[in-house]
């Protein structure tokens, strides 16, 4: 590595360069991986590995994330660096999760929803809700519900009753919050925007690959399970770029803030320390040192490295 390393200084641009950018695309995929992605490229990075089963559901955990894949793991990673910090083990099948304080709300693969602790995964309490759940949401303080007849139902905070919020052709595959509405879409790739205020918007086709939704400024966003997450306007509902991902796709989360591709020390500056932290990386075998994206650490990272250095953050 002495060649590369001499050659990455002579590069390096004397002047740090702020590295920052509007929000964060997380992407997970069914081998239990988890990509970042420039919100305003959609170029994608790999962040985390579990690489033990199909990620169901990235939630916002403080500055950190909690991931679940469906084996019933619940993962909490330093949402910056990607690194695990601690982990809790339901033994159930999910389907699907959120965060309700310091409990995390499950939906089972037998369609039952259940409160676990976030730091132990048990003991776990039955929720009574419409059967046949499909995926679940807290906005506000209320909880959502979709189901396998295409129903969605809402409890509002404080109370024990379900109310009918909204419905869908098919079964419901997935809820996700904008400001202003409810974003849903069933098996059949159909979507809809239901206001929260009440009534829906006009319904829109999107494909019958969708596993996950999420939002970022203007556009709606919809993963597709081939590896792609397709961008919709949210006001005219219609499709303005595609992202490709490495891998298949199966849960997406998105915050405000950017993890820049070549801050691979991830203080949010891009500086000489960056190379030896990719150096590090590749060292190890880290796929944080995967800069071209191809699912290996190689020499050829190094190339792909020094172009994004250069290109910097916006």
């Amino acid at each position: 590595m002495t060649h590369i390393r001499t050659a990455a200084i002579a590069l390096l641009a004397a002047a740090a360069t702020t590295a920052s950018a509007d929000d964060q695309i997380f992407v997970g995929g069914p081998a239990g991986a988890v990509y970042v992605a420039d919100s305003d490229t959609g170029e994608f990075t790999y962040f985390a590995c579990f690489c033990i089963g199909p990620i169901v559901s990235i939630q916002p955990l403080g500055s950190d994330l909690l991931v679940a894949d469906s084996f019933g793991g619940l993962w909490q990673l330093d949402g910056v660096t990607g690194v695990f910090e601690t982990g809790a083990w339901t033994g159930v099948q999910i389907v699907d999760m959120a965060i309700d304080g310091e409990d995390a709300i499950v939906v089972k693969a037998d369609g039952s929803v259940m409160r676990t602790p976030l730091a132990v995964g048990f003991p776990q309490d039955t929720i009574d809700a419409p059967a046949g759940v499909t995926s679940v949401l807290l906005f506000d303080g209320d909880m959502y519900v979709g189901t396998n007849t295409g129903e969605i139902h809402r409890k509002a905070q404080g109370e024990s009753t379900w109310s009918l919020f909204g419905t869908m052709p098919s079964a419901i595959r997935t809820l996700a919050a904008r400001p202003e509405a409810l974003v849903v879409a069933d098996n059949l790739g159909d979507a809809r925007r239901i206001l929260w205020a009440g009534g829906p918007d006009d319904g829109y086709y999107v494909t019958q690959e969708v596993v996950d939704a999420g939002y970022t400024g203007d556009f709606t966003l919809f993963t597709r399970s081939m590896g792609e997450v397709s961008v919709y306007d949210a006001e005219t509902s219609t499709l303005v770029d595609t992202w490709t991902l490495p891998v298949e796709a199966s849960a997406i989360f998105v915050r405000p803030g950017n993890v820049c591709k070549a801050d691979t020390n991830r203080n949010g500056v891009l500086e000489a320390g960056d190379f030896s932290a990719w150096v590090a990386a590749y060292n190890r075998g880290d796929f944080i040192a995967d800069q071209n994206n191809d699912l290996a650490v190689t020499p050829a990272d190094f190339s792909a490295w020094v172009a994004a250095y250069n290109r910097g953050c916006d």
